[in-house]
């Protein structure tokens, strides 16, 4: 057939051939056409099962261990991956009439990696571990006051030392590790175990292995899908992490297509992708403020000097040229819940700034100052570049104001425990429920609170306490309103903004929720919807 089509092809002349050849060609692509665009018509691209996300990361784990990590950002990521809160544990949490007894009842199909059965024993044992004095867990203060008591094998009791209306909000981030595994060890003695590389959760993945250089320097983290995951299976089957030392090698390696997403980039790195990527802009409840310390520079009890170093701040100057943009304004200790606001927002205004010195009776000295303020500053990029403008800015209006740099422990381990600034540039996070009581009640003033303006207002105070009660929000909302007014009022610290959390992607990851989120690892929290393979199934 083959050959007799072959003559009779020889047979048409060359024009024929050409218009034969043509048409067969049209037909062909035609059809193609066709075909495609009744396959898009009867059929659904759906997520499909497989594939490998590669993220880079600076920090290195440390302890994957909810109970004692410090709180680097390897080990929360590793952690939100690998082990399970109570709140996804949870098949129903219920408040008592008193609204201090919490009930948790167990879902029944929980089980550890190791194919042990999760049960309420371990909720109990991590709570009493975290309130073990010995062992020194960042958590201890939040758990303080709570009374963990076993009902069943998969249901137990919560008693709070007082009401406290966001409660349910602990439960949400409070993650469960497994008595089997550590009840046998003094709690003194958690950092020398092995399981803090190599963790034994209940999340939707599991530590498969990782790679530690003769330095102690861990270059990469295997993590594999959890096929005993009590809630809905992971698309992705492997997240691998791979460390870098610097930003450069970082980036470098998204360029080269090494990984596939970065985390909280630096936004003056965004101009060297070269890859093809989105960005995942996420805000963070968080915010970043200058902290005037009364007790110690007679100059900033002075209210008038305090509200002209706000009028005197060129906050949207900052955001631009530190973040590009990438960042939201903040005028008040309450971000991200405008029904606690309680007037407009103070605005750039040198020449009010003047008008308030002035009235305020100070005399410059022989040096054309007010006087000085001296600022600490943690040593990181985008805080002393924002240093430099709030320099500007105020000694602008007859401030002078010293910046002293400092790097990140020093601060923490010396100037922060023992109050020893005059101002400091320093950020607060938190969840995204209003409690201020660690910030800006007066019996956080000195460490380990973290009350960094030392400020003690009594009706202040009185608001903090009352909202940590109210379960109403509307109530809620009203006492936060005057809790704001009372901080505008006194003016004990400059607000300045809150920076977006850059989240670098590669295009062909999809299912990721972009929303706010509490904290840079809680990006996490729907990593079971993200996918990269797909497959098309008809309607």
């Amino acid at each position: 057939m083959s050959f007799q089509f072959h003559k009779l092809f020889r047979m048409f002349s060359r024009k024929e051939q050409f218009i034969f050849v043509g048409a067969a060609i049209i037909f062909t692509v035609t059809m193609v056409i066709y075909v495609a665009s009744f396959i898009d018509k009867k059929t659904v691209l759906l997520p499909a099962m497989g594939g490998t996300y590669r993220e880079g990361m600076l920090t290195q784990p440390v302890y994957i261990n909810p109970v004692i990590s410090n709180g680097n950002e390897a080990d929360k990521d590793i952690i939100a991956l690998t082990y399970s809160t109570v709140a996804d544990l949870a098949e129903k949490i219920t408040v008592a009439d008193n609204n201090q007894v919490w009930t948790v009842r167990i879902k029944d199909n929980v089980y550890w990696h190791d194919g042990t059965r999760l049960t309420a024993d371990d909720i109990v044992f991590t709570i009493q571990s975290i309130q073990n004095p010995e062992a020194n867990s960042p958590l201890s203060a939040a758990w303080q006051g709570v009374t963990p008591e076993r009902v069943s094998e998969l249901e137990l009791t919560l008693t709070t030392g007082a009401p406290y209306a966001f409660f349910d909000e602990n439960l949400k981030s409070f993650y469960v590790v497994p008595k089997h595994i550590f009840s046998q060890v003094p709690v003194a003695n958690w950092r020398q175990s092995d399981y803090n590389l190599e963790p034994i959760g209940s999340g939707p993945y599991k530590v498969a292995s990782f790679k530690k250089e003769k330095n102690g320097f861990i270059s990469e983290y295997y993590l594999v899908k959890n096929d005993r995951y009590f809630k809905e299976k992971p698309f992705i089957n492997n997240i691998t992490f791979i460390f870098f030392a610097n930003p450069d090698d970082e980036l470098e390696a998204f360029n080269i297509a090494r990984i596939d997403a970065l985390s909280g980039i630096n936004p003056l790195l965004v101009k060297n992708i070269k890859r093809p990527h989105k960005i995942v802009d996420l805000r963070l409840p968080r915010y970043y403020a200058v902290f005037l310390n009364q007790n110690s520079n007679d100059l900033l009890k002075n209210r008038a000097v305090r509200l002209a170093l706000d009028y005197a701040t060129d906050k949207k100057d900052i955001i631009k040229n530190v973040f590009f943009g990438s960042a939201s304004l903040i005028d008040e200790p309450t971000p991200y819940m405008p029904q606690a606001t309680s007037s407009d927002p103070t605005s750039y205004d040198p020449g009010e700034a003047m008008k308030i010195l002035d009235a305020s009776k100070l005399r410059k000295g022989t040096d054309g100052f007010f006087g000085e303020i001296k600022l600490v500053i943690p040593q990181i990029e985008f805080l002393t570049k924002t240093a430099g403008i709030l320099k500007s800015n105020w000694e602008a209006i007859g401030i002078k104001t010293t910046l002293i740099t400092l790097d990140i422990p020093t601060i923490s381990n010396e100037v922060i425990k023992n109050r020893n600034y005059d101002a400091i540039l320093f950020g607060n996070a938190f969840a995204t429920n209003p409690d201020m009581f660690s910030f800006w009640h007066s019996s956080e003033r000195f460490y380990p609170g973290l009350n960094l303006s030392l400020y003690n207002n009594k009706d202040a105070d009185k608001l903090i306490e009352s909202v940590r009660k109210d379960f109403d929000s509307s109530s809620r909302a009203k006492k936060l309103a005057d809790f704001t007014a009372l901080i505008r009022a006194d003016t004990p610290a400059v607000f300045l903004y809150s920076p977006n959390y850059l989240y670098l992607m590669n295009n062909n990851i999809r299912g990721f929720n972009e929303a706010i989120i509490n904290t840079p690892s809680s990006r996490f929290h729907d990593v079971t919807s993200w996918y990269i393979k797909t497959k098309r199934v008809f309607r």
